[in-house]
């Protein structure tokens, strides 16, 4: 055969072999960008839960409602003050008395408060030390109890030693250790998850209006979906299968039913996320068989 006869043939075969070595290319790169897609999803995934729990006082406040937390630190504050009491010489009536008095949900709901308005982490003393000074007062009043000077250093001291034990009722602890960095991690949050979601749009939009074959468009962007789905449900499958949330070591039982509910209902997000990442990947991976046979059969 002349020579002349098999440049075509040549010219064909390199033409197919430089379209494959393209085409492995884009298949590559389209990888790659389905994988940061995923990364940045499960990323905003954490920035979302964050938002609508860590940073949610709301959230917290729901919590408390739900798991009954006020009864239970009533209940625990009137225990403490009862054994107080009986060492200070009163009866045991005025613990119960004072306890079941006082405005407990109003003053944990304004400690909870000062977190969330950039005021303080402590725990205001001066309106229940105010009132239990009136109560001990009237009660001294009742019990014809002549109020002198020492006698009013010992009620001094016994509002202070009955202020320490409300400060442990009302405070939580390990909310009290990161409360200091809300305001500055809500920012943060904030920036971090706009910056996120440009990202998301940006990368879809590539990989979307970049690709000629729409199956292949649908394709990618399954891939980044279900990444993400993975990496956001990994999170709570592994907390829930250490069950590390059950064996805390809390002392008292408000803290722990707290505690339990608190970051039970946290990681509950995370399967919510996981949920729609899952509904988005699956619809990507319909509209891909869709257009995909639809190209085969042309």
């Amino acid at each position: 055969m002349p020579e002349n006869e098999l440049e075509p043939e040549v010219h064909e075969h390199e033409h197919r072999h430089h379209h494959r070595k393209k085409s492995k290319l884009k298949s590559v790169l389209y990888s790659v960008m389905a994988f940061f897609l995923s990364f940045v999803l499960f990323l905003l995934s954490i920035c979302i839960v964050l938002r609508f729990t860590l940073l949610s006082k709301n959230y917290m406040l729901g919590i408390m409602d739900n798991k009954g937390y006020y009864s239970m630190v009533r209940n625990e504050l009137q225990s403490r003050l009862t054994d107080l009491v009986h060492a200070s010489g009163f009866d045991e009536e005025f613990a119960v008395s004072f306890a079941n008095g006082y405005d407990v949900k109003n003053a944990v709901e304004n400690y909870i408060d000062s977190f969330y308005s950039k005021n303080t982490t402590l725990v205001d003393t001066t309106e229940f030390k105010q009132q239990l000074h009136v109560a001990v007062e009237e009660y001294a009043k009742q019990k014809n109890i002549q109020i002198d000077s020492e006698t009013e250093n010992n009620i001094i001291y016994f509002v202070n030693e009955a202020a320490s034990i409300y400060v442990d009722q009302i405070s939580v602890p390990f909310f009290s250790t990161i409360g200091k960095y809300i305001d500055t991690l809500y920012s943060a949050v904030n920036i971090t998850t706009g910056v996120l979601i440009a990202m998301t749009f940006g990368i879809s939009a590539v990989i979307f209006f970049t690709n000629r074959y729409k199956h292949r468009r649908f394709r990618y962007l399954c891939y980044g979906l279900t990444g993400a789905t993975l990496a956001t449900f990994v999170i709570p499958l592994i907390v829930s299968v250490s069950d590390k949330i059950t064996k805390v070591n809390i002392n008292t039982r408000s803290l722990y039913n707290l505690f339990v509910g608190y970051f039970t209902n946290f990681f509950m997000y995370f399967y919510i996320c996981a949920g729609i990442l899952a509904i988005l990947s699956l619809t990507s991976f319909l509209a891909y068989r869709v257009y995909y046979q639809k190209t085969t059969s042309h």
